[in-house]
């Protein structure tokens, strides 16, 4: 396959420490096959999502949930695949639109936890701020990771002052494992990115253990919210 008559990625030439097998479908093998965590993962929550509907909390009290969050996760893995096979701006929109369908899933739900949505306005202001952000950074392309931070720090200011406020029963150890996933994903992820720890025809790198460990976060932050005890949630 030849993506040179694609548009390119906005990082390139400098992207990761991969380099780009030039000529085959799939430029970066490592950090393109690395994003099957992500899909499979995805799978199992849309497979399982009947029995992750047990009426025990808000996340569980609707099939939508673990549904759109499967899709979610399918959606980044198929997308970052995309990218990093084929290097292309393309490519590279799928796979940030993905993260931030995984993002804002817990900034909407966050609304729906408290009670501040019901059911269709978690999908209205999920569904607009998603498609808000996707046509952000397809126009300026290089807010795609500030943005993404963005939402991270709201997630996490929102969960920290909802469990000061209601003093939910929940299993932070879940949230404790998530971040230290996300802590060890996201330095790999800065010594490849600046060639610190760098082989770029080896088989194992920074960016693609991030892809895993960051899809293993994602899986840990969905059981802790869904840890939470209903008869003192909000």
């Amino acid at each position: 396959m030849n993506w040179t008559s694609w548009k390119q990625a906005s990082c390139l030439p400098d992207c990761w420490c991969e380099a780009a097998r030039v000529g085959s479908w799939i430029l970066e093998p490592v950090n393109t096959w690395t994003n099957l965590f992500f899909v499979f993962a995805g799978l199992a929550f849309m497979l399982k999502a009947q029995k992750l509907t047990t009426n025990s909390n808000k996340l569980s009290s609707l099939v939508l949930f673990p549904r759109l969050y499967g899709f979610a996760m399918i959606f980044v893995g198929l997308g970052s695949f995309f990218y990093h096979a084929s290097q292309t701006f393309a490519g590279q929109w799928f796979d940030v639109f993905g993260m931030y369908l995984v993002s804002m899933f817990y900034i909407s739900y966050n609304f729906f936890r408290i009670s501040w949505f019901d059911k269709k306005t978690f999908l209205i202001f999920y569904l607009i701020s998603c498609l808000t952000l996707g046509l952000i950074v397809y126009y300026l392309p290089e807010t795609r990771r500030w943005l993404f931070g963005v939402t991270i720090v709201v997630t996490l200011i929102q969960s920290l002052w909802i469990q000061n406020r209601f003093k939910n029963i929940i299993n932070r150890n879940f949230l404790v494992g998530a971040a230290a996933f996300y802590v060890v994903a996201q330095t790999v992820w800065v010594l490849d990115k600046n060639r610190v720890w760098c082989d770029p025809y080896s088989w194992i790198n920074g960016h693609g253990i991030w892809h895993i460990f960051t899809g293993v976060a994602a899986v840990l932050t969905y059981l802790y919210f869904q840890s939470e005890e209903i008869e003192k949630a909000a």
